[in-house]
């Protein structure tokens, strides 16, 4: 890239010191050679508000480096399949491909992508600030082999949301602790339990015409937002009931863990405690279904739920008056789907060592910082504990102290086999369809789990191969206490 901007200048400074010398033409004679401005970087990522950020720090890029950067926005439910072909085929369409946590070993394994470590050897560590990253984002995201094949810049890790103004509401509270024997506003802040989330999810299940914080309900109101559709985000929910309740999807040998009694009393959990709490339409919704619960009025609390979807649940407060949106602690705290959405070189580029300068302005401290200040759940460890970022306005950034200390506690105490087998990507798309059958009821939960574990066999071929090559376990001792110092009140 140097190089032709170096030649098309001396050209120029040449042919005008010949129009200057000889009263030539004030035009040149000869055109310059193609400029780098002229090399695209494409980068496939997610539709939606990632993309408008996207589009508007990419502006800055190509401004400093003349590259240009066009964004190919995908829906999730195809992304995989879209950039999968694309690297098969070796069109080389996309320059950059956006990974799902999930679909990293598939990646790596199948050298989909091009390991990182070259590059990052070559960076100024002063520049790119690896180590700011959360490690628990890069070992999930980009580790494979003992390898980087790619980098986080942004996460979607859970924990939970719930209605504050009626946790704490004084009647509220004081039904509650008569009938469950324990204070109402502490089920989500210090130690809780998912009997904790029942508990909560079927007292705030009310009829129209019942009383909700001292008001007559006008509709019916609900327990808890659940994302029970047939899609892959609701084996995000139940993946961290199964973590917290010491179950897997996969074991130490490989062999399915899906239908062992630990992630089998996990599928209960959800399926006969928390589902029933739910309202209408949850088994084909969402994250996004969840959102708009909060925003009409008609739920309490959240399961696992996405902590990147803040800014959007948090306009709560503004369209339902006297409603305040507070982050609580799940059971178990770190033993949650810590995934980020992790970017990396397509081995069908064309442009390899470009799309690395794009890669890593994006990850990168300066264009993180600008994502954060706009509500993107940043992976960079000093942009989340920074006051000046998210004290500047909690409806964008009132996450990130509770992400911050979820981040560090899963990057010491988060460990799952099923993310270290290069078959995890079919075995998180095949999740779907058996979830829904247990959610539905059209299977019973040892039904389904012995469906999916049959199947995640024969996906394998027998026992799914591990690969723990510089994968660290989890420490002895992951107690997690939610402090709710780390909440960001309303004003």
């Amino acid at each position: 890239m140097m190089r032709n901007k170096t030649w098309t200048l001396l050209t120029l400074l040449i042919t005008a010191t010949f129009i200057v010398s000889c009263g030539g033409p004030a035009t040149p004679t000869v055109a310059p050679e193609p400029a780098a401005e002229q090399i695209t970087i494409t980068w496939a990522t997610l539709a939606g508000f990632y993309t408008d950020w996207a589009e508007e720090v990419a502006k800055e890029f190509e401004q400093k480096t003349g590259m240009k950067v066009d964004i190919n926005k995908i829906e999730y439910p195809s992304m995989y399949e879209k950039e999968v072909l694309d690297v098969l085929s070796g069109t080389g369409a996309y320059d950059i491909v956006t990974w799902n946590v999930s679909w990293k070993a598939e990646f790596a394994e199948n050298g989909y992508v091009l390991p990182l470590d070259d590059y990052l050897a070559k960076t100024d560590p002063a520049e790119y600030q690896f180590d700011d990253l959360a490690t628990v984002e890069v070992r999930t995201g980009g580790l494979w082999k003992g390898k980087i094949y790619g980098l986080p810049y942004y996460t979607f890790t859970p924990s939970m949301m719930y209605r504050c103004d009626l946790l704490e509401d004084p009647g509220e509270m004081a039904t509650f602790k008569g009938k469950y024997g324990y204070d109402l506003d502490t089920a989500f802040v210090g130690t809780t339990t998912y009997q904790k989330f029942h508990d909560v999810a079927e007292f705030f299940t009310r009829k129209k015409g019942e009383m909700l914080k001292g008001e007559v309900l006008d509709h019916d109101f609900y327990g808890i937002g659940l994302m029970a559709g047939r899609h892959t985000q609701n084996a995000d929910e139940i993946f961290t009931l199964a973590w917290t309740n010491n179950g897997d999807v996969l074991n130490a040998d490989g062999s399915p863990g899906v239908a062992d009694p630990a992630y089998v009393q996990a599928m209960h959990t959800y399926v006969d405690d928390l589902l029933p709490f739910a309202p209408p339409g949850s088994l084909s919704g969402s994250y996004d279904f969840v959102v708009g619960q909060f925003r009409s009025n008609l739920i309490a609390i959240t399961g696992p739920f996405y902590l990147d979807q803040w800014p959007n649940a948090v306009k709560m407060e503004v369209e339902v008056p006297g409603t305040e949106l507070c982050i609580g602690g799940l059971p178990a705290g770190g033993e949650t789907w810590a995934g980020p959405f992790t970017l990396g070189i397509n081995k069908a580029s064309k442009h390899p060592d470009q799309a690395w300068e794009f890669l890593k302005w994006i990850t990168g401290p300066e264009a993180q910082r600008k994502f954060a200040l706009g509500g993107g759940s940043t992976v960079r460890l000093s942009i989340l504990n920074d006051p000046e970022v998210y004290g500047k306005d909690r409806s964008l950034t009132g996450h990130f102290p509770a992400l911050a200390d979820v981040l560090d506690h899963a990057g010491r105490c988060w460990y799952t086999n099923f993310l270290w087998t290069s078959f995890d990507a079919k075995i998180y798309e095949e999740s779907s369809q058996w979830h829904s059958a247990a959610n539905s009821g059209q299977m019973s939960v040892e039904e389904a789990m012995g469906g999916y574990a049959k199947r995640i066999t024969e996906i394998c071929g027998g026992n799914c191969p591990l690969v723990l090559e510089g994968v660290p376990k989890q420490e002895a001792n992951c107690e997690y206490s939610f402090d709710p110092a780390l909440q960001m009140r309303k004003p």
